[in-house]
């Protein structure tokens, strides 16, 4: 009697042990090795002309799931990370509030010319291997 209550409690284990693995495996980000794979950002909204709320997920950078982004002028040339789109020093463009933590995606930017063309329903210039969701 004791042998089938071990086997059963084993049984348990063993299964409760399989279940944490594929979990653990299930919520490490995939890393893509075509070196071309970028964040995927969402625009939630718009609560001032200001601020954005940011959805951005990125393996290298990080998870936000709700980020305030603020208005400013780009200090440096980069790239709009929601359109692709070249950016020069002294565009406009949002980037992540900072706080006392910087975040991981703070040299980010978005292009204020980016939201007007996608408010207007116009083309954005948009490389292929990035995923946007541009919810206004």
């Amino acid at each position: 009697m004791a042998d089938k209550h071990t086997d059963a409690w084993l049984g348990t284990v063993e299964a409760i042990g399989r279940g944490a693995q594929e979990r653990q495996i299930a919520c490490d980000p995939a890393r893509c090795c075509d070196g071309r794979s970028g964040p995927i950002v969402r625009v939630l909204d718009t609560p001032t002309t200001r601020t954005l709320t940011v959805s951005w997920c990125d393996a290298s950078t990080g998870h936000y799931g709700y980020q305030t982004w603020r208005a400013r002028c780009a200090r440096h040339a980069g790239t709009c990370v929601l359109t692709g789109r070249p950016i020069e020093a002294g565009d406009d463009v949002f980037s992540p509030r900072k706080g006392l933590v910087q975040p991981g995606n703070a040299g980010a930017m978005i292009a204020a010319a980016s939201l007007r063309c996608i408010a207007k329903k116009q083309p954005c210039a948009m490389p292929k291997h990035r995923a946007i969701d541009q919810n206004l």
